[in-house]
């Protein structure tokens, strides 16, 4: 009985994430919705390493997304996504 209760708890974390691979961060994509994040206007900002740029002057609310990060799947029109590669470049960004 432990065991299945333990195994239904760890699907239920797991359902609540997702990993950078399903989160479609992909380069081509243009931002979606209404764009309140200011990604569209932010777009000189690929092929910039991640180093360089001054997070806190973005947005207000900036996540950075490297391949194989587990992210939450809530919506937050305000919140830029910045879309890594592995060595922290950015390829795509995003609002959401």
């Amino acid at each position: 009985m432990i065991m299945r209760v333990m195994t239904v708890a760890s699907l239920l974390l797991v359902s609540a994430c997702s990993t950078a691979a399903n989160y479609d961060m992909a380069p081509d994509r243009a931002p979606v919705g209404d764009d309140s994040c200011g990604a569209g206007a932010r777009q000189y900002l690929v092929g910039q390493s991640i180093d360089s740029v001054d997070t806190t002057t973005l947005a207000e609310h900036v996540r950075a997304v490297y391949p194989g990060d587990m992210v939450t799947m809530d919506h937050r029109p305000d919140r830029l996504n910045l879309g890594l590669d592995d060595d922290g470049i950015i390829v795509a960004l995003s609002c959401g």
